[in-house]
């Protein structure tokens, strides 16, 4: 998060290098890129994910105009428990090494954030699940965007039929269809 917070204030510091607008930059993300995608656009002005210095920049923030994801881990305690009945020994493992210590599977959980009603920021969301995804199963998806709208924020979520978590590896028509709905939806936020 760190990482990806520094990576949004150095690029908003030289949008206007290349001529960009800071106030129109967004991010996409799938996976656990969504999951650091959706921390972003939710906290990002957080502390703890600002620590990187910017010289040049240091007042800078890393607020984005709007997020996109595919298959994003909203939950990932969610995540961890559906891979616990899958008996999916590789993901588990995985979630126990990324979260350390433990207790931040739920500290940075996008979903438990909103139910927790932390002040967050509230940019533009877009989420496309895939229908047959068993990793990040669609109801977690529509509870997340059930709540992110609950909470006063602007989330479309579309779930495609006959996809499972990594479908956009693959050529094809669902593919298409996902790099079009993107391309429409970052074309709606830099004209509003």
């Amino acid at each position: 998060m760190q990482d990806a917070n520094y990576g949004v204030r150095w690029l908003k510091s030289r949008a206007a290098d290349w001529n960009g607008a800071a106030t129109k930059l967004g991010v996409y993300g799938s996976s656990s890129g969504g999951h650091v995608a959706q921390l972003l656009g939710l906290r990002p002005r957080d502390a703890r994910y600002n620590v990187i210095p910017l010289p040049g920049a240091p007042s800078l923030d890393a607020t984005v105009a709007y997020v996109a994801t595919r298959s994003p881990i909203s939950d990932p305690y969610a995540r961890f428990q559906q891979a616990e009945r899958m008996k999916r020994e590789a993901m588990i493992e995985n979630s126990t090494i990324y979260f350390k210590p433990w207790e931040t599977i739920f500290e940075g959980n996008p979903q438990q954030i909103l139910e927790r009603r932390e002040a967050v920021t509230l940019v533009p969301m877009l989420i496309m699940q895939g229908a047959l995804d068993d990793n990040v199963l669609p109801p977690v998806q529509e509870k997340f965007a059930a709540t992110y709208r609950a909470a006063g924020g602007v989330c479309e979520l579309t779930v495609f039929e006959g996809s499972e978590h990594e479908w956009v590896a693959k050529p094809g028509p669902q593919t298409d269809r996902a790099r079009e709905m993107v391309k429409a939806f970052i074309a709606r936020q830099l004209n509003s």
